[in-house]
């Protein structure tokens, strides 16, 4: 969205330097238009750099969910004991999905589960599905990623909201 509202006015800046009544030198078309381009690759890339950060195991500190006004952090209470994501890295594209594998551990047993993710939204949502066939998508928004530490919050259908703070 960013980059579809930024381009059409640096074309127009860019239209007006060029063709204005203040001609401007060769040297600073080409100095408007590498810091355009620039821009671009800047804005542009906000999910792949997300995918990035992503990359490697990830061990949930906390997660917490919330219902009808109670709120149980999950690992505190031992209904679970652990919870890694390890997320694969890979170059992004529109419709492209990478690896991401889930464990929970509790006192019953491990469950391990392979799906495929997307970040989209300009890095700020989380996107998990079973495999490429599926419809059905489960979206998370990423609160925070930086360095080591990621925040997801998700809402299902019913209201229920799900925060699981992780590090790396």
């Amino acid at each position: 969205m960013f980059c579809e509202c930024v381009l059409p006015l640096i074309y127009k800046w860019y239209a007006f330097c060029i063709f204005g009544e203040n001609l401007k030198t060769i040297k600073m078309k080409k100095i408007l238009m590498i810091a355009a381009i620039a821009l671009l690759a800047v804005a542009c890339n906000k999910n792949q750099s997300a995918v990035k950060k992503l990359d490697g195991t990830w061990t949930a500190t906390e997660y917490k969910v919330s219902d009808d006004g109670v709120t149980v952090d999950w690992l505190a209470e031992g209904f679970i004991n652990s919870v890694t994501m390890s997320f694969e890295a890979c170059k992004l594209k529109d419709d492209e999905f990478c690896n991401v594998t889930t464990t929970i551990n509790t006192d019953f047993g491990d469950a391990t589960e392979a799906d495929i993710y997307r970040v989209s939204n300009d890095g700020t949502t989380l996107e998990v599905k079973d495999d490429l066939s599926s419809t059905t998508i489960n979206s998370s928004e990423i609160v925070d990623l930086s360095g080591s530490y990621l925040e997801l919050k998700q809402t299902d259908d019913d209201g229920v909201v799900t925060v699981i703070k992780m590090e790396k």
